[in-house]
């Protein structure tokens, strides 16, 4: 570990293994020795939830500043077993991240509900709200406790006139998500149609 040492004159070895480092030939000088200072200016761990979101394919362009900034207009909400988020046809206002637990999505069918997928931690549902307000296409349920991160459209508005490049990278994350999805439901039914 180094110790701090008052100097004066020129860099000179010091009999603890390090050096001083008197600048101009005054002031204070440090001997690190062989200390790594790296370990002082590694910013700490992230906020256990915003390395959930870190994951999430939507922010996984976000910086860790812009993390951190995201965190203030991101609203933590609790859902027990059987608790809906929300329902399919109702107008959408936000998206979710999963932190913890676990979700379905279900659509209303002829005779009976289909289950759509399960919706796991660090997956995100409910983007379509983000782009403006349209029906929910299905009903999102929670299959136990569940914690998850809300973004609701305005503070994304809001967050894109404050940090324009963050609200960029966040409208680019959704394209890229909603992207990925209209892909799979068109390979499925592709699929679907191939085999029939």
């Amino acid at each position: 570990m180094g110790t701090l040492f008052y100097a004066k004159g020129r860099r000179s070895p010091s009999a603890k293994g390090g050096e001083f480092f008197t600048g101009d030939g005054g002031g204070f000088g440090r001997v690190w020795g062989s200390m790594n200072l790296l370990h002082f200016f590694r910013p700490p761990p992230l906020d256990p939830m915003l390395q959930v979101v870190s994951g999430a394919s939507i922010f996984r362009d976000c910086t860790r500043g812009e993390l951190e900034t995201l965190r203030l207009h991101l609203h933590e909400r609790h859902f027990l077993e059987g608790e809906i988020v929300f329902d399919e046809g109702e107008e959408g206002e936000g998206m979710y991240v999963v932190i913890t637990g676990k979700l379905k999505a279900v659509r209303k069918g002829m005779l009976k509900k289909k289950t759509l997928g399960e919706i796991f931690p660090g997956d995100s549902f409910g983007e379509m709200a983000m782009l403006g307000a349209s029906p929910r296409v299905a009903t999102v349920v929670a299959t136990e406790p569940t914690t998850v991160l809300a973004m609701f459209r305005p503070e994304l508005l809001r967050l894109a006139e404050g940090r324009p490049r963050l609200g960029y990278k966040i409208a680019m994350g959704v394209a890229r998500v909603l992207e990925s999805r209209m892909r799979q439901t068109a390979d499925g039914h592709l699929e679907k149609s191939l085999t029939a």
